[in-house]
């Protein structure tokens, strides 16, 4: 039953919003008022599809192409919404303007072709932001009591699986690597796909180099696909999970918990306590968290929270609603005198293979004393 609601409120949901583009901004458009009709086809088309997409992602049926389009549709609807809603409002400001009615219909005419425009190469950036990869973000981070600098790769958010694999995950890599990082962490969402599936698309992890070597937690997604036998895997590539514990590494105390997914399967929920318990008192501690809603429950303090999750909200503006969910969205926080905190915006994508005004990122974090 509550996959059956998720279903159909995905179609009614995808229904609302291309209704609402086409009633408010679509036949607002002069130009497209002689191809309304076909238009129409278009988006009950779309709706279809991306119903079909929905499904997708519970059955695994769709060719690669075929969820590449698929995908791609529901993003174009999401920014479409977005953009119709505020074409809306500009709209009703314009139409309370004293202008005559052969330049107010001129002025409508550019404001017009300025959103298609908008819309058009806002979204063909977004599908190239989404498919081509991450570029690398330095960013400088002052900690207090830091022994001596350290230089974390950091990447969260691959999703690899029906569409990002192999040749996804070795351009990461050599990303990574080009760095020269001391220590390299992903902090969940890697995978996206049930370990039965995964074959050898995370085999270019086993390339990575660092000098302390490479930490991992997992995300809500690892969850949904049975997160004992990705541990599994993952770990057989050598990379070291941190679920709950702590390891000293150079000059700082590495911590990690379990995603707060974990709740909800009421299986490896996270534990700040047994996180931290042994740590180094003397060193500064770095936590590893997928959801940073997590700091908002943390009952210590550390030096420095590393998650993930948000994409920095994908599709611009749903960014609003994830900084609502979330309290975070992208880039350095700090949450108090001692305690900051370094979301990344992802370096893949969950499914639109769209990222508009959110692109992906290598997070190179070069830590030195404060």
């Amino acid at each position: 039953m509550g996959l059956l609601r998720i279903i159909i409120g995905a179609f009614v949901f995808s229904f609302l919003i291309n209704f609402y583009s086409y009633n408010r901004f679509i036949k607002k458009v002069s130009f497209f008022i002689p191809y309304l009709a076909k238009i129409r086809i278009l988006l009950y088309v779309i709706c279809i599809l991306e119903f079909i997409f929905v499904l997708q992602i519970r059955f695994s049926f769709l060719s690669i192409e075929l969820y590449l389009i698929a995908g791609i549709l529901i993003g174009f609807s999401l920014f479409l919404f977005a953009v119709s809603l505020f074409y809306d409002i500009l709209r009703s400001i314009f139409s309370k303007s004293n202008f005559s009615p052969t330049r107010r219909k001129f002025i409508k005419f550019c404001f017009d072709i300025t959103f298609v425009i908008f819309v058009i190469a806002c979204f063909l950036k977004g599908i190239f932001n989404a498919l081509t990869p991450p570029k690398i973000r330095q960013v400088d981070i002052k900690i207090k009591n830091l022994q001596s600098n350290l230089k974390i790769a950091m990447i969260t958010d691959v999703h690899i699986g029906e569409f990002l694999q192999k040749d996804f995950m070795k351009k990461l890599v050599n990303g990574i690597n080009l760095a020269n990082p001391d220590i390299v962490v992903i902090v969940g969402d890697l995978v996206d796909i049930n370990a039965a599936f995964i074959g050898d698309f995370l085999e270019p992890l086993k390339s990575l180099k660092s000098t302390y070597g490479t930490f991992y937690v997992p995300g809500n997604h690892e969850y949904y696909h049975g997160i004992d036998g990705i541990l599994e895997k993952i770990s057989s590539l050598g990379i070291e999970i941190l679920g709950n514990k702590n390891k000293k590494i150079a000059s700082i105390n590495l911590a990690g918990v379990y995603d707060l997914a974990g709740f909800r399967f009421k299986h490896l929920e996270p534990n700040l306590d047994e996180a931290l318990t042994g740590r180094d008192p003397s060193l500064p501690t770095i936590l590893l968290s997928h959801q940073p809603k997590f700091i908002k429950s943390m009952q210590q303090d550390v030096d420095l929270v590393l998650c993930g999750h948000t994409h920095a909200g994908q599709i611009f503006p749903f960014g609003l609603l994830v900084l609502l969910d979330q309290g975070f969205l992208h880039g350095l926080y700090k949450i108090n005198d001692k305690m900051q905190a370094y979301v990344s915006s992802g370096a893949g994508f969950w499914g639109p293979p769209v990222r508009i005004f959110a692109p992906s990122e290598i997070a190179i974090l070069n830590l030195s004393k404060e």
